[in-house]
């Protein structure tokens, strides 16, 4: 198992690079922060014209806005560690980069992962970081569920194999909710590098056999010895 380093300000700066190369609404989201004092909270943010995600105070703040149709912002409100905010964002836009090549590098077919970009805010503002993500066209909780109720062998054998190498993603179905093209999305990449039980809570949805096809992929990728992802940093 290899150690992992503290987070530096190096691979701060490359992911913002990458993020300067590849978002396609750069220019657009600068016209969008101007206020420094719109993370203060989640009713700051939602006056400034975001349609915000329904979570409690503690959870990271999460909205889209008409100006950048299809994508979705996500930043701590203000009163979060800096540290903490940056280290976070961090490990949200890895896993996003990892999962992606890992769907892409595998074939898969019916699972997907949002694109997420690290942004930095003017220096106005008391904290300079937030996450921007793709928006992807999801079904209602309810229609994820009775989806993971019917869930197919090949979708099965795609989300067992995901969940084995990226073990912090196992989580409930509001976590890995249904698309409208019946793909399963990994929309929830804040822990991917922590381990939890296989299957942890979406497993209570899943038909019996489907199940333990799951737990035959678990245990021959066991056995075979094959390394789950891991952070770069910490």
């Amino acid at each position: 198992m290899s150690k992992r380093l503290r987070l530096t300000n190096e691979q701060v700066q490359q992911e913002l690079a990458r993020t300067a190369a590849t978002l396609p609404i750069l220019a657009e989201l600068k016209e969008l922060f101007t206020n420094p004092k719109m993370f203060n909270s989640f009713d700051r943010f939602q006056s400034e014209g975001f349609d915000l995600v329904d979570h409690s105070p503690n959870k990271v703040m999460s909205g889209s806005h008409k100006r950048v149709r299809g994508y979705m912002i996500k930043k701590y409100n203000n009163e979060k560690d800096s540290k903490d905010q940056i280290r976070n964002y961090m490990h949200r836009v890895e896993g996003a980069t990892l999962l992606r090549k890992f769907i892409a590098d595998r074939g898969f077919q019916t699972v997907v992962a949002p694109q997420k970009w690290l942004y930095e805010l003017p220096a106005s503002f008391p904290e300079r970081y937030l996450v921007v993500a793709e928006k992807l066209n999801l079904v209602s909780r309810s229609e994820t569920e009775k989806n993971y109720g019917r869930i197919g062998k090949t979708q099965m054998q795609e989300l067992a194999t995901v969940l084995y190498y990226f073990r912090g993603l196992n989580s409930t179905a509001a976590n890995l909710p249904y698309t409208k093209d019946d793909k399963i999305a990994f929309i929830d990449t804040e822990r991917w590098h922590h381990d939890k039980d296989y299957l942890r809570k979406v497993g209570d949805r899943i038909p019996r056999d489907r199940m333990k096809q799951a737990e035959d992929i678990y245990e021959t990728l066991e056995k075979q010895r094959a390394r789950r992802f891991e952070s770069a940093f910490k």
